[in-house]
């Protein structure tokens, strides 16, 4: 019986693993349709990824080249309206807000001022921050709130959000939170767990940045992401370091060459026409070059 036992979990754990690889290869094989930009690598999948069909939007680009930070009007905002605004190259919906007031939840510093704190009902998916320095970015992970004080020195432009996907080339595992009674009983559960449209951020060893938007609640389209899901494919990516952002009907990933490129959710329509008005947005600009 014991033998028998053991023989079944050993099944198991190769079937999982065989099914791992299979995602991961589909994703690899998948076809790229280009997005043409300056100085920046962007392209669009669309396959069967995880068992269901996904679309994926990505945009690559160096912080040598571009800078990246976050703005955050004094009311909600469609990603595109703040991007064309700030006459931003990219753009990707950011931090967590209240729908129902249209508040922030989670901190923001731009240019060196606060614009918000993390509320604590945001806790526990949020759990980083995203430190843009002047040649780079950094996730770091950080449980202290509201003004995270040993952190928010480090630079002019951060935002917390999370979870945090990847970090030092790791999927962070959720193991221990989903286990909890607290969370069994709570949102946070079916947060992780569930396939939604997500919007995510990271950067590979490199220093190269990504910016992607994961589209979902289109059955036979896009099926989104769980949280899990959304962390391999940043892994996937070559990514070492990665953050979850706002995702639902908030995920936009904008371009000034093309608009909106990912398909949001918003009015249900497979199509670039569904964005959500929302709190912040991580805009990217192109650097004067020298002459």
């Amino acid at each position: 019986m014991k033998r028998t036992i053991i023989l079944l979990v050993a099944l198991l754990v190769a079937g999982a693993t065989i099914a791992q690889d299979a995602d991961s290869v589909a994703f690899a094989n998948a076809k790229r349709h280009p997005l043409r930009f300056k100085d920046a690598e962007g392209y669009t999948i669309s396959a069967n990824i995880f068992g269901v069909p996904q679309t994926i939007s990505i945009i690559k680009f160096s912080p040598k080249k571009f800078t990246i930070k976050p703005i955050q009007p004094y009311s909600v905002t469609t990603v595109g309206e703040v991007c064309e605004e700030q006459k931003a190259d990219f753009g990707i919906n950011a931090c967590y807000w209240a729908v129902s007031t249209g508040v922030p939840t989670t901190f923001v510093k731009t240019d060196g001022k606060v614009m918000s704190g993390t509320h604590p009902a945001a806790l526990p998916r949020v759990n980083g921050l995203l430190l843009m320095h002047k040649n780079r970015i950094e996730v770091v992970r950080s449980y202290d709130r509201p003004e995270y004080p040993e952190i928010a020195d480090k630079c002019d432009n951060i935002i917390a959000c999370g979870p945090v996907l990847l970090d030092d080339g790791k999927v962070v595992d959720y193991g221990y939170i989903l286990d909890s009674e607290e969370i069994k009983n709570k949102r946070q559960r079916p947060f992780f767990l569930r396939r939604h449209p997500r919007s995510a951020i990271g950067c590979n060893a490199e220093g190269d940045v990504f910016l992607m938007v994961v589209d979902g609640r289109f059955p036979d389209k896009a099926e989104g992401a769980s949280i899990i899901e959304l962390a391999k494919l940043c892994k996937w990516l070559g990514m070492v370091e990665a953050m979850n952002l706002d995702g639902g009907g908030s995920s936009t990933l904008w371009s000034k060459a093309y608009g909106v490129v990912s398909h949001p959710s918003d009015n249900r329509t497979f199509d670039h026409e569904g964005s959500r008005e929302v709190s912040s947005t991580l805009i990217v600009k192109a650097k004067k070059q020298k002459r």
